[in-house]
């Protein structure tokens, strides 16, 4: 008999769950446009008199239009990864922070009462936003997290949306056995 491959336990054991939320597609869509027939009106209004403030303007309008689509894509990867040692929590533009599997003291399902509210927690992201999350993670010790425009806040709880929550609560409550190498 052979006994399996344990080298490489961090590659194996490393699990993705996709985040859900953050703004979709058709709002986005919306505002772009909006962008673009305000910037082409704005172009035209102020390029006789003024032609530099017209592309200034206009530089700005495509600068926010890029931001938006790249903001967009990296929604859209937004993931939470569990591996062996660490966990890594990535929103997009919108939170990044890493902390170790032993640092999470509890994930359970998120109830209206145990997801608190944001304008009256500190220590508290809904990294669902705009949608409710479905998975509270509790941390043992203040986690260092990094918001939009490289403002960093202190986490002791964070609300994830994911579309298998039970799986990802099994999967961190999932006592490690193995011994260090």
């Amino acid at each position: 008999m052979s006994t399996p491959n344990t080298r490489n336990l961090s590659a194996r054991t490393a699990r993705a769950f996709p985040l859900q939320g953050g703004a979709s597609a058709s709002l986005l869509v919306g505002i772009g446009l909006a962008l673009v027939v305000e910037g082409v009106a704005l172009h035209v209004w102020i390029a006789a008199r003024h032609p530099a403030w017209a592309w200034a303007i206009t530089a700005l309008n495509a600068a926010t239009l890029v931001w938006l689509w790249r903001d967009y894509q990296a929604r859209a990867l937004a993931t939470l990864t569990l591996g062996d040692r660490d966990v890594v929590i990535t929103v997009g533009n919108q939170l990044r922070c890493q902390l170790s599997r032993s640092g999470i003291a509890s994930a359970e399902l998120a109830t209206w009462r145990s997801v608190p509210d944001p304008q009256m927690a500190r220590d508290y992201v809904n990294s669902a936003k705009p949608l409710e999350p479905n998975v509270m993670l509790t941390f043992a010790e203040p986690v260092d997290a990094r918001l939009p425009f490289g403002i960093r806040k202190r986490l002791t709880r964070l609300g994830v949306r994911v579309g298998e929550p039970e799986r990802l609560i099994s999967e961190i409550s999932t006592v490690e056995t193995r011994s260090p190498r």
